[in-house]
């Protein structure tokens, strides 16, 4: 866990300093830097796609998990999670919350290297991937909460309890990891599509429902599940 609470506390000191010197920062600039930071993470995550040895995984996750999340409809629910937190932080802050809780909040949680990072901290004490993440992360915090404001600051706690969430994960999944080595590529892979599509919502100003294909991340560790069940029938 040591990692992720690095990151939790990258992201909410790149946010104050967003929001404390957001008169400071250029918005013509800040905005620029905005879309060039959408390429990045287009960029991002066609490194991730590269790895995929086995696209057919991804494109049945992306469509069931995508399927699932539409009829569940994760991104209202999501969208009116924020607005009641954004009700409730306007009793002492007069501002947007929800554009900057739910950018941030899936921008710092779906990449590879949230999910990647963390199951290496976990299973290897390796904090590396996190580090480097926490560096990205708190850079990005900056630019978002000078424009986006205290919604950005907010995402650190979604960020503690998915990459908290996966640190548990990891512990109970380290057999089927062990079992089924590509499980974690898949994933990651998974991630890799979305968070390109976030980078695509930055850069184009398009309305992705990203939050509706979340429950696509799942479905490779049902693939292997699948696997390891159809290799002991065998």
């Amino acid at each position: 866990m040591f990692g992720t609470i690095v990151n939790f506390f990258a992201i909410i000191l790149g946010s104050l300093i967003g929001i404390l010197f957001h008169k400071r920062i250029n918005q013509d600039i800040a905005y620029s830097l905005f879309k060039v930071l959408g390429l990045c993470v287009i960029y991002l995550g066609i490194i991730g796609l590269i790895k995929v040895e086995n696209p057919m995984v991804i494109i049945l996750s992306m469509a069931l998990g995508t399927l699932l999340g539409e009829v569940i409809n994760i991104e209202k629910k999501l969208e009116a999670m924020s607005n009641k937190i954004e009700m409730l932080v306007n009793r002492y802050y007069k501002g947007k919350i929800k554009d900057g809780f739910l950018t941030a909040t899936l921008l710092f949680c779906i990449g590879s290297m949230a999910i990647i990072g963390t199951i290496e901290s976990t299973l290897s004490n390796n904090h590396d991937t996190l580090y480097a993440k926490s560096i990205l992360d708190g850079i990005t915090s900056v630019i978002f909460a000078s424009t986006m404001g205290l919604g950005v600051m907010l995402s650190s706690f979604s960020v503690l309890l998915y990459q908290g969430s996966i640190s548990v994960l990891a512990n109970f999944i380290k057999p089927l990891v062990t079992a089924v080595p590509e499980t974690i590529p898949m994933i990651s892979g998974v991630g890799s599509l979305m968070i390109m599509g976030l980078g695509i919502n930055m850069v184009f100003n398009l309305k992705l429902k990203i939050s509706n294909m979340l429950p696509s991340i799942f479905i490779p560790i049902l693939y292997a599940v699948g696997l390891i069940i159809w290799s002991g029938i065998r």
